[in-house]
C-alpha cells in the first residue's frame, strides 16, 4: 500500500503535539511539604527563652550563653585609714553563665528532659572585688514534662524537675565586720557554701491566637530541701509570662522574630527565697523550624548571694536544635 506524501508529513507534524499533550496530561509533581515541629500550633511556632517554660513535648538540644555586668549596694569602704563605713554605695561586678540542657520526646505527650547550669560574677574593681566579693554556681538537674492540647490552639503541661548544686561565695568585707564584731577570725566566714536539693513542680500554658503570636504563662513552686548543716531551704514561687512575634507568616521573605518575657521570684515564709525580677527581649531568627538562633537581652532586679541588692543587665546567645 502505497502512503500519500502529504498524510506521511501531516502524520509527522502531528507526533510531537500529541507528546506534549501528553505530558501535559501527566499530573504534576507534589508541592514539598513543610516539616512541622512539636512547638507549632495553630499555625504559629514559638520562640523559645531561657527566662520561661514552654508546653511543648519535644526533642531539642540547646546551649545558652550569658555574658554582662552589673551593680551591687554594698558597704563603703575607706582605703585610707582603712575602714568599712556604715554608708553605702553601688559597687560595679562581672556576670556570666552557661547552660546546656537536652529535652526527648518518650510518647506523643510525655518527655522527660536534663540540663546543667553555671553562673558566677566577680566583682571588677579593688573595692568591689572586697565588698562584692565573688561568687560561683553549679545547678544540674533532670525531669518529666506531660503535655497536652485543647483544640488548635491552646496547649497545657505539668512539670516536675529535682535540681542539685553547691553555691561558692568568697565575702571579704562582710567577713571582716563579723570577725570585728564577734572577735574572732574563721575561714568559714570568707568562704561560704551552700547545698541544696530541690524540687520544682509546675504548669504552663500557650495559646497562639493568629499565627504571627504566641502567648505563654508558666507558674512554679521551688520546695529545697537541705542535704546539710550548711545547706538553706528557701521555699519560692516562680510566675512568668512571654509574648512572641514571628513576622514569616506575614512576609515570607522576612524570617524575624521577637519576643518579650518577663518573670518574678518571690519568697513563701519567712525564709524563703530572695525576690527576683527579670525582663527580657529577644530576637531570633525563624527560617528553619528545626533550629532556634537567636540574642536575648536581660535586665535583672534582685539580691547576690551575699543579700545585696544587685540590678544586671546580660545578653544570651540561645541556640536549640529541634528534631521532633
Amino acid at each position: 500500500m502505497r502512503l500519500d506524501p502529504a498524510v506521511f508529513f501531516a502524520l509527522l507534524l502531528c507526533a510531537p503535539s500529541t507528546a506534549t499533550a501528553q505530558d501535559l496530561a501527566a499530573p504534576a509533581p507534589a508541592a514539598p511539604v513543610e516539616q512541622k515541629m512539636a512547638r507549632d500550633m495553630g499555625g504559629h511556632t514559638f520562640l523559645p527563652s531561657h527566662i520561661i517554660d514552654n508546653p511543648f513535648s519535644e526533642s531539642d538540644f540547646g546551649v545558652t550563653i550569658g555574658l554582662g555586668a552589673g551593680d551591687a549596694l554594698g558597704p563603703l569602704v575607706q582605703r585610707d585609714p582603712p575602714a568599712i563605713l556604715p554608708a553605702s554605695k553601688w559597687y560595679g561586678y562581672t556576670a556570666l553563665g552557661l547552660g546546656i540542657e537536652g529535652n526527648l520526646r518518650i510518647l506523643e505527650y510525655l518527655s522527660a528532659r536534663a540540663a546543667i547550669f553555671t553562673s558566677a560574677y566577680l566583682g571588677s574593681g579593688r573595692d568591689s572585688v572586697l565588698v562584692v566579693g565573688s561568687n560561683a554556681r553549679i545547678n544540674g538537674g533532670v525531669g518529666v514534662k506531660g503535655s497536652l492540647p485543647v483544640g488548635d490552639n491552646f496547649r497545657f503541661a505539668a512539670t516536675l524537675d529535682v535540681t542539685y548544686g553547691p553555691v561558692y561565695t568568697i565575702l571579704i568585707a562582710q567577713a571582716l565586720v563579723d570577725a570585728i564584731q564577734s572577735g574572732q577570725i574563721s575561714a568559714a566566714e570568707f568562704l561560704e557554701t551552700k547545698d541544696t536539693v530541690t524540687w520544682i513542680g509546675g504548669l504552663t500554658g500557650s495559646w497562639a491566637p493568629w499565627a504571627f503570636l504566641g502567648l505563654t504563662v508558666n507558674g512554679q513552686f521551688l520546695a529545697p530541701t537541705k542535704t546539710g548543716a550548711a545547706s538553706q531551704s528557701q521555699n519560692g514561687i516562680f510566675v512568668a509570662g512571654m509574648a512572641d512575634f514571628d513576622a514569616r507568616p506575614l512576609l515570607k521573605w522576612l524570617p524575624v522574630g521577637m519576643n518579650l518575657a518577663y518573670s518574678i521570684t518571690s519568697p513563701v515564709g519567712a525564709n524563703g527565697v530572695s525576690t527576683l525580677q527579670e525582663f527580657g527581649f529577644g530576637f531570633y531568627y525563624t527560617g528553619r523550624r528545626d533550629l532556634s538562633l537567636g540574642v536575648e537581652l536581660d535586665w535583672k532586679l534582685g539580691r547576690l548571694e551575699n543579700t545585696q541588692a544587685t540590678q544586671a543587665t546580660l545578653a544570651w546567645l540561645n541556640f536549640k536544635y529541634f528534631w521532633n
